[in-house]
């Protein structure tokens, strides 16, 4: 006999402010299981993963799908027992890394899963998902929403144990990384959204991503990689092109990129002073 698989939500505590709240207001009787509890982080589960019996058609359904689905958890479907399944997703909450290392591992979060699990070998895949049918990633492109399926029968769960059975490899950390430079993208993104707006309202989502990751990593070329340096660096880009500092016109950015007493924030606001002088020659307006 097949049993129909179940549909289940797993939140990220760290994203949804005050969740367990938020849970039981969403949910009159909500099936939830903290992941954090019964290890030693139990004293952080309100900020750690909660798995939750999905309803369709429900509030918290709506909830995630509206405002969470992108950052914030992952939505899962497995014909495993609850308890089953929660045994093997509370094992994932720790990892160990190069030097027997044991780190919180996010895989909940899906700009994290999206570089994880998806990279698998299949063996490696259906082992690491062990009781669970499929796990949805949102969609980040026009082809739609993206259902990642175990491809052998259920595998066995696997224990959370004090020392973490699951390791992380320095290629799966260089993936990982990935994550990490898409949130800076996003967030980058949104602040040239508000003050440059008419840089982006021509390109599709991908080709602002795409101008997103040049612009950072133009910026890194020239020593600056935090998200305060790249937000100013971005203005140089917005106004002179993704071509800057390299075209003809640029000669006077490639003089103060390159000038021998200044240090980088120095050199920084003095490129955005001689960007000041070139939006009120053009009588641009200013930032």
């Amino acid at each position: 006999m097949t049993l129909t698989p179940s549909r289940y939500l797993l939140l990220d505590g760290a994203k949804i402010e005050n969740l367990p709240t938020t849970v039981y207001s969403l949910e009159d009787s909500p099936t939830v299981e903290w992941l954090y509890r019964t290890t030693r982080y139990e004293a952080l589960f309100d900020v750690g993963p909660a798995l939750v019996l999905l309803r369709a058609g429900s509030d918290l359904e709506h909830a995630f799908m509206d405002r969470w689905q992108h950052d914030a958890g992952v939505m899962i479907e497995s014909d495993a027992p609850l308890q089953t399944l929660t045994a093997h997703l509370r094992s994932l909450v720790h990892a160990r890394v190069t030097g027997d290392v044991a780190v919180l591992f996010r895989y909940y979060d899906p700009r994290v899963m999206r570089h994880w699990l998806p990279a698998m070998r299949a063996d490696e895949k259906d082992h690491m998902m062990g009781p669970i049918n499929r796990v949805r990633l949102p969609a980040r492109t026009d082809q739609g929403e993206q259902w990642i399926a175990r491809e052998q029968d259920r595998q066995s769960a696997q224990p959370y144990g004090e020392r973490p059975w699951l390791y992380l490899d320095e290629q799966q950390l260089q993936q990982l990384n990935q994550g990490k430079l898409e949130l800076f993208d996003e967030t980058l993104l949104e602040h040239v959204r508000t003050y440059f707006p008419e840089c982006l309202a021509a390109k599709t989502l991908a080709e602002q991503r795409e101008w997103a990751a040049s612009c950072r990593e133009g910026a890194a070329r020239y020593g600056y990689s935090t998200p305060s340096e790249v937000a100013r660096w971005a203005a140089l880009v917005a106004t002179h092109g993704t071509a800057f500092p390299q075209a003809p016109e640029h000669q006077i950015y490639r003089d103060i990129l390159q000038h021998p007493t200044l240090n980088a924030t120095q050199r920084m606001d003095a490129l955005l002073v001689e960007l000041h002088r070139h939006l009120l020659r053009t009588d641009k307006e200013s930032f």
